[in-house]
């Protein structure tokens, strides 16, 4: 072989092997870009799903914050209501005339003692002052005075009503009128839960 077309020889392997490095070079560089572009779009994505999460963990406590301001809101209505309502029951009970108070009395001491709570035994029979005289006047009316021991009284608060006991005190039948009250407001607390604010079990609907 002469010395040129060994010089050719040698030139045409050096720029085979030459093209080979250029290819691979090239296909090294394709991947790194392409490895690069996944990379991009996974801290995208991850920085998107932060920002979501940091989004919604935002907008899910401004929705709760805004949740208990309405729940607080909603018992300070239902308790104003509940509230007006005692009250015009209780200017309404102690407004009451005397005709109508001797009634309920009649009525409150007939329930009391017909709740088969006393047997025979002799009971002493509870009211406020004002109803002493009252109470007095529906015992004798009616005939028991074999059956009521004595007739006490009853802290105004009570407003009206009988207080029943056994005379030994073991047994008693609370028909005043705080009490029936204190049953009433429970039936008004279900009421204004249930026909005026909507409350299930899972909140206000």
């Amino acid at each position: 072989m002469s010395l040129e077309e060994l010089r050719r020889s040698v030139l045409e392997k050096a720029k085979g092997v030459a093209r080979k490095i250029v290819e691979e070079a090239k296909e090294r560089a394709r991947k790194i870009v392409e490895e690069a572009e996944r990379e991009y779009f996974r801290r995208l994505e991850r920085e998107r799903s932060l920002a979501l999460r940091s989004l919604r963990d935002s907008e899910n406590r401004k929705v709760m914050e805004k949740a208990l301001e309405l729940n607080l809101k909603l018992v300070s209505t239902k308790n104003a209501i509940l509230k007006d309502i005692v009250n015009r029951v209780r200017a309404e009970l102690m407004a009451l005339d005397d005709s109508t108070r001797k009634e309920s009395l009649r009525r409150l001491l007939k329930e009391s003692l017909e709740a088969g709570m006393f047997g025979s035994k002799k009971v002493v029979v509870k009211v406020v002052s004002r109803d002493t005289k009252l109470i007095s006047n529906v015992i004798e009316e009616e005939g028991l005075k074999d059956v009521v021991l004595r007739v006490l009284k009853l802290n105004s608060r009570y407003m009206g009503g009988v207080l029943v006991e056994s005379s030994d005190g073991s047994v008693a039948v609370d028909n005043t009128y705080l009490t029936r009250l204190e049953k009433v407001k429970t039936i008004l607390i279900k009421r204004l839960n249930d026909d005026v604010f909507k409350v299930s079990k899972n909140g206000v609907t």
